[in-house]
């Protein structure tokens, strides 16, 4: 009883503050109704999973192949059948997968699915989720489920006069990158592995503003240049 009061207690707190929320109802951005109640798994802080079972397939429950279909809100009920592109944000458990799931099995069952044409396209980074929606939406010749690696790898075979000439091998992950270059650096103890790699992925190399460089590499002066990145992004002191 303890763990569905703690959830109760989670679903009842205000998520934004009030002037924020009336901020983004008044620019369009928030429906102007109050939002409903969300039921929370009593063993963690994530929506709690609820399933549609009706008296049409009571007989199919003793099957091992059976699975139910998971219940929608009208949130997700919405994003499933809107036209056009819809943009989902949101952190991890609550509820984006399914919503997508449901949504490309949606999109074979429309009007559109009837053309020859008709192809879909997941990407994530992980060959695990892949697998996962994959098994969840069922197989189709129409449908391609790839990893970001898989995709930009295909897409660079394609397109003309991009022969690759780089060799898998010398690839750097996060765990390489940490045994190999941070752990063997002058300023390991200052400075934590997971920032120097956010900084180097997310500014000095994955940024518009590197990019735009000959070398697609961020200048040392642009980046300590406040102006030229935003004030709110990861800080690093300069005398490092």
């Amino acid at each position: 009883m303890q763990l569905i009061d703690d959830s109760k207690s989670r679903s009842a707190r205000q998520h934004m503050p009030d002037s924020l929320v009336n901020e983004l109802q008044s620019e369009g951005l928030l429906p102007q109704n109050k939002s409903k109640e969300v039921l929370l798994d009593i063993f963690g802080n994530v929506p709690l999973k609820v399933y549609d079972v009706n008296f049409n397939t009571i007989n199919e429950i003793t099957k091992e192949s059976w699975t139910p279909q998971l219940h929608l809100t009208d949130e997700e009920r919405d994003i499933v059948e809107a036209d056009g592109t819809v943009l989902v944000l949101g952190r991890s458990g609550t509820g984006k997968t399914v919503t997508i799931t449901q949504r490309l099995e949606f999109d074979r069952q429309s009007e559109a699915a009837q053309d020859p044409s008709f192809t879909q396209l997941f990407v994530a980074r992980s060959m695990r989720l892949c697998r996962y929606v994959e098994g969840a939406v069922g197989e189709d010749n129409r449908s391609s489920f790839l990893t970001y690696a898989r995709l930009l790898n295909d897409i660079e075979s394609i397109l003309p006069g991009s022969a690759r000439n780089f060799n898998p091998s010398q690839r750097i992950d996060f765990g390489r990158f940490k045994r190999d270059s941070h752990n063997h650096s002058s300023f390991n103890e200052k400075v934590s592995a997971l920032i120097s790699w956010t900084v180097i992925r997310t500014f000095l190399k994955g940024s518009i503003q590197a990019f735009q460089t000959p070398d697609g590499i961020l200048p040392l002066d642009e980046f300590l240049e406040v102006e030229k990145l935003g004030k709110n992004r990861c800080r690093v002191p300069a005398e490092l």
